[in-house]
């Protein structure tokens, strides 16, 4: 090809991507004037999860990675692309988490990327933009997440797997942390993991670790009491009373070293026995309510959560979810997911410290005239 021709052909290819610019730039303008005058609602219609992550796939497709020698040259062969997402980023972080300041104490609020709640908004509170609690505001007031049951691996979190807890039972929930304990909130999970790993099989020391520390089971409770008699029959371990009702639920600890699998990989008798015996003491609870009520034992829909097992593997956990969702009230916590439930409640312990004081609900409620509220400059 002559040279005259392949210049020519340059030149045609730049034009057509320069008209190609060009026309994005309309639709761009175009796009933004549209979604100025849509109604909330129709602008999620509008973009949603669908169309927003097309938009940044077309910008920078992640899956090409594995295409280049490393990640560096990755981003070195993308290096706009790459930039533009972190100034999306960046514009992001800066404008839309907003600080506001109560009581001499300074909070992010940041909106969250899941909404559940029609009448509702939920949000991220913290210390930096973007993170902290989960926060919900509703009804003229914030409430705050704890988790309903504990995360797995690669799972999404859904509804069912979140509690909103109330700014007052938080705070009753640190209240009830003796002082020694608040200055070192880790030592239950050391404690927890040095138990387990000398192989300790004796679940009076489990049991003696949860009556210490009530709070690392997910600070739900305001006390722990073990070996409560609901009858001459009926003795679980412990019942907690829940900081939100003063209801109880079931909390049954076994060894985690309890033969949970048959060879064959059903699940063994030995771990089916743990299981009935905490059914059988959901049940009376539940239909013994008046009796137990009048001996000071008070059950509003409880919940059992018996925790035993500890590396039991993936098709094993596969039967035990299987069974739960047989027996709605019954919940199986293994050591592991104990080990992530304990370090998720210092966490949040951690980040209800930092927020004491703090008013989401004066922070959300954001006036002009108010001169705690900081405006964030842009980008």
């Amino acid at each position: 090809m002559e040279e005259s021709s392949f210049i020519n052909i340059q030149m045609r290819c730049r034009k057509t991507n320069e008209e190609k610019i060009e026309r994005g730039k309309q639709i761009a303008n175009e796009l933004a004037s549209i979604l100025r005058v849509l109604s909330d609602s129709e602008a999620g219609k509008l973009l949603g999860t669908g169309p927003m992550n097309d938009i940044l796939r077309a910008i920078l497709d992640p899956s090409k990675v594995k295409d280049y020698p490393s990640i560096a040259e990755f981003l070195l062969a993308n290096k706009q692309r790459a930039s533009l997402l972190a100034l999306i980023r960046y514009a992001i972080t800066r404008n839309y988490s907003f600080k506001g300041r109560k009581d001499g104490v300074e909070a992010f609020v940041s909106p969250h990327f899941v909404q559940w709640f029609q009448d509702g908004v939920m949000f991220l509170e913290g210390q930096e933009p973007f993170a902290g609690l989960i926060g919900l505001y509703r009804n003229k007031e914030a409430r705050y997440a704890v988790a309903a049951r504990d995360l797995r691996g690669g799972e999404e979190v859904s509804q069912p797997d979140i509690a909103f807890r109330s700014i007052e039972e938080f705070k009753a929930s640190v209240k009830a942390i003796p002082p020694s304990q608040i200055t070192d909130l880790e030592r239950p999970i050391r404690d927890l993991r040095e138990l387990l790993n000398k192989g300790e099989t004796d679940e009076s020391k489990y049991q003696e670790l949860i009556q210490k520390y009530p709070w690392i089971l997910g600070a739900q409770y305001e006390s722990i009491q073990d070996h409560r008699k609901l009858d001459d029959k009926n003795i679980p371990d412990f019942t907690g009373v829940r900081i939100r009702d003063k209801n109880r639920d079931i909390i049954e600890i076994k060894s985690p070293f309890m033969t949970i699998l048959r060879k064959d990989g059903e699940l063994a008798s030995e771990f089916n026995d743990a299981w009935n015996q905490a059914e059988k003491y959901l049940n009376f609870a539940r239909e013994e309510k008046d009796y137990l009520c009048r001996k000071g034992l008070s059950f509003d829909r409880p919940r059992c959560y018996l925790i035993v097992g500890f590396r039991i593997p993936e098709h094993g956990l596969n039967r035990i979810r299987v069974k739960e969702s047989m027996s709605p009230g019954i919940e199986v916590l293994t050591y592991d997911e104990f080990c992530m439930y304990v370090e998720k409640t210092v966490g949040f312990v951690r980040n209800l410290q930092n927020l004491a004081g703090a008013s989401t609900s004066q922070a959300l409620d954001r006036s002009a005239k108010d001169p705690n509220i900081e405006e964030n400059g842009c980008a």
